[in-house]
């Protein structure tokens, strides 16, 4: 977990206004509070849409802005056991913001742990993570009416994902070649999808929201879950397994794991178009963040959802190549 450091700013809270992250804080307090929790005493976890701190037998997940956690409490309480989310002890709403708190379980935050790991543990760490990913995907005839078509990367509509084409384009000077293509991947989303079986997706899949312990012991955070294709739990396990923090394309165990896994579970037909258009809306998602932050001098080229996203852009389909080289 990522250590606070009295009182400065918290690098997950460095792009957001100082008031609200104080108000998100001092509710987070009072939940704790309410279960034996104290926030001087427990970390604050890694997450970029809710706050999240543990310790003292608890983890508390609060909302940065009022959103309803309902959704998601009842999507979790259907789960199988065997995904191994943490039993939700509480849920509520602070001021308009939603949020949970669940027992504390053992384990390191893998995105956190990764570094540490040797390659076979982090080819070990990809499968095992794919494997509590599809108890979820198993347990879609009893979890469908959880969830929506769309939330996360993945628009509500095509001209959503239009308009963010259109932003990136505009951010990222695009030629006026590639933003054709742009846009002929994310319709490409739009025109497959209906077309192959529905699956009940976490939406998020991270090593972030991963618990290690040696092993996989937990999947977390299933606030974007979604309805869709395979496809989308498939891009981010490769690019999760495959590019570093800064967006590099890295090749190893893991990457290698992640692309046969896809290979495998991904649609025979429309799987490479699905899966290449999903990692765009991806990256449109990621990169409408950045937009949305200051920072300072930094190149746009070199913000991270860009690079990922110039790359799929190319020929060869950037860290997917591997999965669509062959059905070129």
């Amino acid at each position: 977990m990522t250590p606070e450091t009295g009182t400065d700013v918290h690098p997950l809270d460095q792009h957001r206004d100082p008031s609200d992250a104080a108000l998100v804080r001092g509710l987070a307090a009072e939940v704790a509070a309410r279960y034996g929790g104290g926030l001087a005493r427990m970390r604050r976890a890694n997450g970029y849409s809710n706050a999240t701190w543990v310790g003292d037998g608890i983890a508390v997940r609060i909302a940065h802005t009022p959103v309803d956690m309902a959704r998601e409490v009842a999507l979790v309480r259907a789960l199988p056991r065997e995904v191994g989310h943490p039993e939700i002890l509480g849920e509520g709403r602070s001021e308009g913001h939603g949020w949970i708190v669940t027992r504390e379980v053992r384990g390191q935050n893998l995105h956190e742990a990764w570094p540490t790991l040797t390659p076979a543990e982090k080819r070990q760490a990809i499968r095992q993570l794919w494997a509590r990913t599809q108890i979820v995907h198993d347990a879609t005839p009893s979890l469908a009416t959880q969830v929506r078509s769309h939330g996360g990367f993945v628009p509500a509509t095509l001209d959503d994902a239009t308009a963010a084409a259109e932003r990136a384009g505009i951010a990222l000077g695009l030629t006026s070649a590639r933003r054709s293509r742009l846009h002929e991947l994310v319709e490409g989303y739009f025109e497959a999808a209906p077309r192959v079986a529905q699956t009940v997706n976490h939406g998020d899949l991270a090593l972030m929201n991963t618990l290690w312990d040696g092993e996989v012991v937990a999947l977390l955070d299933f606030e974007f879950a979604v309805l869709g294709p395979v496809e989308i739990d498939l891009c981010r396990l490769v690019c999760e397994a495959s590019v570093s923090d800064d967006g590099q394309r890295v090749e190893s165990e893991a990457g290698a794991a992640a692309v046969e896994i896809a290979a495998r579970h991904m649609d025979a037909t429309h799987g490479p178009a699905l899966i290449h258009s999903a990692a765009v809306l991806d990256q449109l998602r990621d990169l409408d963040i950045f937009l949305g932050h200051d920072h300072g001098e930094e190149p746009v080229e070199e913000w991270r959802p860009c690079r990922l996203l110039s790359d799929l852009l190319d020929s060869n389909g950037g860290y997917l190549a591997p999965l669509l080289t062959p059905h070129r």
